[in-house]
């Protein structure tokens, strides 16, 4: 059979494919829209990019038990797209299906019926599965929560910090209020916070003398920056956002206690007093006094960062993500030969 991933990430990438590599039966390729030969001129290029992979991705799922597994809720509905018009139809795996911003009026229009026909989507939270259901008119049952599965984030025991001294941080751009955080850091000042965002999170704030921000970090350098300080910080956009989970397994694997905003979006992984210290929305005191309260108790951060460790270990791992795959074949092959 013919596993298809379509995605943005590099073209050497191909997902899962090392860890089925014993199985002769599957041919893994992998088309990413990196790959797709679009002029540097041409407006709205990005899209062009996800027409033509999806396109691609479609030409390659030839046999008649292909299987197109697309990663992104954009990618997905041009694959999905370009699906149905084929002259046999092949089913579609939305995985890593994540919104930052819901589309609104012509585009949720536009969204609602191109993913209509995707046989299957995987979400990383409880919410999203209310959330995208109502938003574009889907099956509910359609809908497979995972939790976000990677392997650990790579870092030696021995690496030197890229910051010295004592630290919190805040990583990320999705979804965050970094207002409330700048604002909850100005009433800290004998704390110190590092911030590793893009320049869209960050604009029109003026953080204080006791935060250090940081644009275009690469992968290794952020771990480092979460592997050395005491704890994380994760202000979200409001209570419902789903958004965080790649920073918050990060985290854990990495031992840290976090603090983060009360939201249903990241309620499969944190629970207050248990792994996280939760602040209310759009409340720079309330994050400021988790905050306050976390930084000086060690203990306390020693507990919730052990407890996260151990919670990314049994739900978190990359083979987590390897079992989910193998049990959706598996259902796959039983419903064909019924």
């Amino acid at each position: 059979m013919d596993i298809v991933n379509i995605s943005t990430a590099a073209p050497g990438w191909n997902w899962l494919a090392g860890r089925f590599a014993d199985r002769p039966e599957q041919r893994w390729t992998h088309v990413s829209t990196e790959s797709m030969p679009v002029p540097g001129w041409l407006p709205r290029g990005d899209l062009v990019r996800r027409i033509l992979a999806a396109r691609a991705a479609c030409r390659v799922a030839q046999s008649d038990d292909a299987l197109l597994v697309s990663h992104g809720p954009r990618i997905s509905l041009y694959v999905e797209l370009a699906n149905r018009r084929q002259q046999r139809r092949k089913e579609h795996l939305a995985y890593v299906f994540n919104y930052t911003e819901l589309p609104q009026g012509k585009k949720r229009a536009l969204h609602a019926r191109g993913l209509s026909t995707v046989d299957r989507f995987v979400v990383f939270s409880n919410a999203e599965r209310a959330i995208y259901a109502r938003h574009f008119d889907l099956q509910i049952e359609r809908m497979d929560m995972i939790h976000w599965a990677v392997r650990p984030p790579a870092i030696r025991a021995d690496e030197p910090p890229l910051i010295a001294g004592d630290y919190l941080c805040a990583v990320g751009g999705q979804g965050r209020d970094y207002g409330v955080l700048v604002d909850a850091m100005r009433r800290l000042p004998a704390l110190r916070l590092v911030i590793v965002s893009t320049r869209a999170a960050m604009a029109g704030l003026n953080p204080p003398d006791n935060v250090e921000v940081r644009f275009d970090t690469p992968l290794a350098e952020a771990t480092n920056i979460i592997a050395h300080s005491r704890f994380m910080a994760l202000p979200l956009r409001d209570a419902e956002v789903p958004c965080g989970h790649v920073t918050i397994v990060s985290a854990m694997h990495l031992g840290k206690a976090i603090v983060a905003t009360d939201s249903s979006g990241i309620t499969d992984y944190v629970q207050e007093g248990v792994d996280a210290r939760l602040a209310a929305p759009h409340d720079p005191v309330s994050m400021a006094r988790a905050i306050e309260s976390l930084a000086a108790d060690d203990g306390e951060l020693r507990r919730l960062g052990e407890n996260g460790r151990t919670f990314a270990r049994e739900h978190c791992m990359e083979d987590n993500a390897v079992d989910y795959f193998d049990r959706y074949l598996k259902s796959r092959a039983t419903a064909v030969s019924r």
